[in-house]
């Protein structure tokens, strides 16, 4: 590659700035391991369920799980379309099917395109749940990201299902592929290692908790009536997570267990369900492309959403 040697020294730069900062030693990890097993509510190894354990579990009730997709047109708002589905489906294939297009420049909004986005993803994936819960026999209902994510996106719609799930006794369980917080060095014996700018729990946790294992910590993981959960699933050294709903929350445990279940050993720490849910409902570039190539004329494709770096002969 024809690449200036200024940016390759700046990018063997800033690897060494990461390795330095970020990356735990094996003491360090000894040293992270020792204090959250001392300052931990709960940390356990999470057991694989055989089959019939399994079913007395759900007690004959199903498993489900919920994922969206969104995709959109090239180009800039609001000269741009946007593309979603959602998918609720049980794993003896059952489903729910939910749909939507938005066009900025036809659905003036107060919130900005991206919020609006966010909005209708997090709607259409919570009306696909709900009417899967309303129809079926569901035991536990796998949300694809955490919970709290659909209590601040859509509000209305979330607390429909909320109200359905207690209702309906079906466990409710967000599962988050990326943590994201920056919890644990808000306890006094983590201070010593925030780091600036960014002290993710996430980075602090690589590699510390053994396989199929999973912790909890009250002081940071309950609030916003959710209670959330770090663990390992598979062999991956990255964390995981899963949220429930705090009057559910006896029952997390168990939910551990069977989240542990649904994993591969050699996987990447997600429940197989949630990627075969992922696969099934994404929206491909090419499924875009072949959408407005089919259903919009020509003459309104070229003016409103066709850029002219498009016409580039590279």
């Amino acid at each position: 590659m024809d690449v200036n040697q200024e940016l390759i020294a700046k990018l063997k730069h800033s690897n060494e700035i990461l390795r330095k900062t970020y990356s735990n030693s094996h003491s360090q990890k000894d040293l992270i391991r020792q204090k959250v097993t001392k300052s931990a509510t709960l940390i356990r190894q999470m057991a694989r369920l055989s089959p019939s354990h399994l079913r007395d579990f759900l007690t004959g009730r199903k498993v489900a799980g919920t994922d969206g997709s969104v995709n959109q047109t090239n180009g800039e708002p609001p000269h741009i379309l946007y593309f979603f589905q959602a998918l609720a489906k049980t794993t003896d294939g059952l489903e729910q099917w939910k749909s939507d297009l938005y066009v900025p420049l036809i659905e003036e909004q107060e919130e900005t395109p991206a919020k609006w986005r966010s909005y209708l993803l997090a709607k259409l994936e919570l009306e696909a749940a709900i009417a899967l819960i309303d129809e079926q026999n569901i035991g536990m209902m796998l949300m694809d990201g955490a919970l709290y994510h659909y209590r601040i996106d859509a509000p209305q719609e979330w607390e429909t299902l909320r109200s359905l799930a207690l209702q309906k006794n079906t466990l409710l369980v967000g599962v988050s592929e990326e943590i994201t917080t920056e919890n644990l060095i808000k306890q006094a014996s983590f201070q010593d290692f925030a780091r600036n700018p960014y002290s993710y729990d996430r980075d602090l946790l690589f590699g510390v908790l053994k396989p199929e294992e999973m912790v909890y910590f009250e002081e940071i993981q309950h609030k916003a009536g959710l209670s959330s959960v770090w663990m390992r699933l598979g062999s991956t050294p990255t964390i995981t997570g899963f949220d429930m709903l705090e009057e559910q929350a006896t029952k997390m445990e168990a939910v551990g267990d069977l989240l542990c279940t649904l994993t591969p050993r050699e996987g990447r720490g997600i429940p197989l369900w949630l990627d075969h849910i992922d696969k099934e409902i994404r929206i491909t570039d090419r499924l875009v492309d072949g959408l407005v190539e089919q259903y919009l004329d020509p003459d309104i494709r070229k003016q409103f959403f066709t850029k002219m770096r498009q016409g580039r002969p590279y």
